[in-house]
């Protein structure tokens, strides 16, 4: 069982070092928590240069599978240097620069017999 130091019989250096480390692992702790708040608000994603399909989808508003179909199709170029499939942002910027209003997917919109139609 660990006994709790006295700081009665500690000296002033000893109790300075505890509060300095203390002070470390509470800045740790909140830059860890920052790192994490940034990459669910897509922070992250800004910096990197290699995007997964999902990645993509979240940092330009766009569906996952748009980035996978243009892929496919090599209107945007990709590399699989392992299990992901990886795009470079220049590469999706270039593409959208190009194509800017001319290739957004069509929303899906219920028709009066409950089917599904693509908007025009």
């Amino acid at each position: 069982m660990k006994m709790a130091h006295s700081t009665s019989n500690r000296s002033p250096s000893a109790i300075l070092g505890d509060a300095l480390l203390d002070a470390i692992r509470q800045a740790v702790r909140e830059e860890i928590q920052a790192a994490f708040t940034a990459r669910d608000n897509g922070q992250v994603l800004a910096e990197k240069d290699w995007l997964k399909a999902d990645e993509a989808a979240q940092l330009y508003g766009l569906p996952k599978t748009w980035f996978e179909e243009r892929g496919r199709s090599g209107d945007i170029a990709r590399t699989k240097p392992g299990r992901y499939t990886l795009f470079h942002r220049r590469d999706i910027e270039a593409y959208l620069e190009r194509n800017k209003g001319t290739d957004w997917p069509k929303r899906k919109e219920k028709n009066r017999d409950g089917g599904l139609t693509s908007s025009q």
